[in-house]
């Protein structure tokens, strides 16, 4: 008889506080030689959304890979598989190789913050240019961390996780170089981070200044 897996405390990643990568760029794990995004991390196991195709993943089976963290660099894991369903997979830890606590409380403190600081910036929402061409790519709001674009006709969509580089340009003598890492897309619409330090304020003031020179605009 098949042992209920969901009973085994040691598997419940919940009782601990995870790293959670929502609304950014995951984690990078390369697993048996497969690139796969981890979307939350924590001392009891990480989960990989999607499973990465090319091969059959059976639950049980031991696995190891170099686990890429935003902070502290490259981790060794070993790991047995202690779930799979229609969204990935989830490991659980079944060696030393694994992050230790404070390397995993330090990645966590580092996404709250991200999210926090990211929330806290206020978004000028951008009107549409009518009649875009494909050379220009319009875009949909802005922030100091941040900025959400429309991809032109013909632009193929950056992979998530991947950096950017562009440049804002308001006329034909006003040029803002900017950089950053793709985040999401939905649709045709890419969102991303921008590198530190983002953009000044005086950049935004000539944004809403450009766009509404009435002082009338909806930034949120």
């Amino acid at each position: 008889m098949r042992l209920n897996r969901w009973s085994a405390p040691q598997l419940d990643r919940r009782a601990c506080p995870r790293a959670e990568y929502r609304r950014t760029a995951p984690a990078l794990l390369e697993l048996e030689g497969y690139r796969c995004a981890v979307r939350d991390l924590a001392p009891g196991g990480l989960r990989i959304e999607p499973a990465p195709a090319g091969r059959v993943w059976e639950y049980g089976e031991r696995v190891t890979g170099i686990l890429h963290l935003r902070i502290g660099g490259l981790v060794q894991i070993g790991a047995t598989i202690g779930r799979i369903d229609r969204a990935g997979l989830a490991l659980v830890p079944d060696s030393e190789a694994w992050p230790d606590p404070d390397s995993i409380d330090a990645e966590r403190s580092v996404l709250v913050r991200w999210h926090h600081e990211r929330r806290s910036a206020p978004r000028l929402p951008l009107p549409a240019s009518p009649g875009g061409t494909a050379a220009s790519t319009p875009l949909r709001d802005v922030s100091a961390t941040g900025l959400r674009y429309a991809l032109a006709p013909l632009e193929r969509a950056p992979a998530a996780g991947s950096h950017v580089a562009g440049e804002l340009r308001l006329d034909a003598d006003t040029v803002i170089p900017v950089r950053g890492q793709v985040i999401r897309h939905v649709g045709r619409e890419i969102a991303v981070a921008l590198d530190p330090p983002g953009l000044a304020p005086d950049v935004l003031a000539l944004l809403r200044r450009r766009y509404f020179p009435e002082g009338n605009d909806s930034a949120v």
